[in-house]
């Protein structure tokens, strides 16, 4: 019984760690107003933050509610979650609709409309795996993963802002996220002798957006597409 509560530590562990750099890299964008509008930032942006925020730290508390069995209030809550996770998505599309705009605006070294593809597939892929988590709520061990991992693929602007403002070098942020996907694979080795699908999958999603990213972000076919899209 001691292993097993020992083990089931790792997911509330996990989600702080995801929350710690979110907090981190959010309160530095905020002050900074994220490189589109200097300080204070725009309304629509704080509520973003806000509801992405919200989102984390609800994330946390459900994480530390299955770890001390408070199963009925973690399903109750369950709906504030959904409810974020559509205001991130929504409020998410709009904040690049806005960003995109500006002629100023670059992320790796892209222009304005190129950069448009980091936060697209942070939002494409936080939903894909969130709404996985959803669908195998009855499965607690893919539940609990996808739920972390949707997160995961939510905080690159987060770990870029803390890598750029603690190491002074945003690729820096690649190898964060890229060690706390890498735990679940070895959480799952050291507890059940396999990797659980969730991990792998979760794994697999973020390195394929990845090279997709940099791969189609300065192509003419996503200038095409985000000058549609957005």
């Amino acid at each position: 019984m001691a292993i097993y509560a020992r083990s089931q530590a790792f997911f509330p562990i996990m989600t702080l760690v995801v929350v710690m750099f979110v907090f981190a890299g959010f309160g530095a964008g905020f002050a900074t107003g994220f490189g589109l509008a200097g300080f204070p930032p725009p309304p629509a942006l704080v509520l973003h933050g806000t509801v992405t925020l919200a989102w984390f730290a609800l994330t946390l508390v459900q994480a530390l509610l299955i770890r001390r069995a408070s199963f009925a209030l973690h399903r109750q809550l369950g709906w504030a979650s959904l409810a974020l996770a559509l205001g991130i998505v929504v409020l998410g599309y709009s904040t690049v609709a806005h960003a995109i705009r500006n002629p100023a605006w670059s992320i790796a070294g892209f222009d304005n409309v190129g950069s448009a593809i980091f936060p697209f597939f942070d939002i494409v892929t936080f939903a894909i795996v969130y709404v996985m988590g959803i669908a195998n709520r009855k499965n607690s061990e893919a539940h609990k993963r996808l739920m972390v991992l949707a997160g995961v693929m939510m905080m690159d602007p987060a770990v870029a802002r803390s890598a750029i403002i603690l190491l002074g070098a945003p690729p820096a942020a690649l190898l964060i996220e890229l060690a706390i996907l890498l735990a679940f694979p070895i959480y799952d080795w050291r507890t059940r002798g396999k990797p659980h699908w969730a991990s792998v999958f979760g794994v697999g999603l973020f390195v394929t957006c990845f090279a997709l990213r940099m791969a189609l972000g300065g192509s003419e076919a996503w200038a095409e597409f985000a000058t549609a899209f957005f």
